[in-house]
């Protein structure tokens, strides 16, 4: 495969990956039209499928980039995100994985678990802490978590990222703290 070829493979899967993010902020949108539009895309799948737009909407929440990666690769003529990245010829890099923070015996931590963002978002605003998704789920952890998992929590980019891996003030702090922790075993 020779470099301009790559490079046009790169950029598809990155428009991709765009056209999710979009996907994902138009079914969030508080534009009632642009929502709607949103969720009769997302009833592609066969997980809401039998919803009719208004019941979508009104979990709209639990709606995850999975899915909205799923409805682009169908709507790109694939069964699957999977299948979409191998047909161009793809392979993602390794991303974090926070399950893998609890796959060995860290010792005792109180964490705060919420199954909502806006709840751990709440919490993390008045108590601080360190903010992180899990499944469907969110978490907020303190130094201690992050010292026994190897990770420097005085790092200048927890601040920079507001200490909220979920929404970051600054994306690029978030990647160069997502490579320590992948260097560190911590991927999928």
């Amino acid at each position: 495969m020779g470099t301009d070829s790559r490079a046009e493979t790169l950029h598809s899967l990155r428009e991709c990956k765009v056209r999710a993010s979009i996907l994902l902020k138009d079914l969030l949108s508080s534009e009632p039209s642009r929502a709607t539009r949103a969720a009769e895309r997302l009833r592609a799948l066969s997980a809401f499928a039998r919803l009719t737009p208004g019941e979508l909407l009104a979990r709209k929440e639990s709606v995850r980039r999975k899915h909205v990666l799923a409805v682009i690769a169908q709507e790109q003529g694939h069964a699957s995100w999977a299948e979409l990245k191998q047909a161009l010829g793809e392979k993602e890099p390794p991303q974090l994985d926070t399950e893998t923070f609890f796959a060995r015996n860290r010792g005792a931590f109180l964490n705060r678990w919420f199954s909502s963002y806006e709840e751990a978002l709440a919490s993390q605003r008045a108590i601080g802490g360190y903010l992180f998704p899990f499944r469907e789920q969110f978490f907020i952890t303190d130094a201690g978590f992050l010292t026994a998992l190897g990770v420097d929590p005085s790092d200048a980019d927890w601040a920079r990222m507001g200490f909220n891996w979920v929404e970051p003030l600054e994306p690029a702090a978030r990647a160069r703290l997502e490579q320590k922790l992948i260097a560190l075993g911590y991927a999928s």
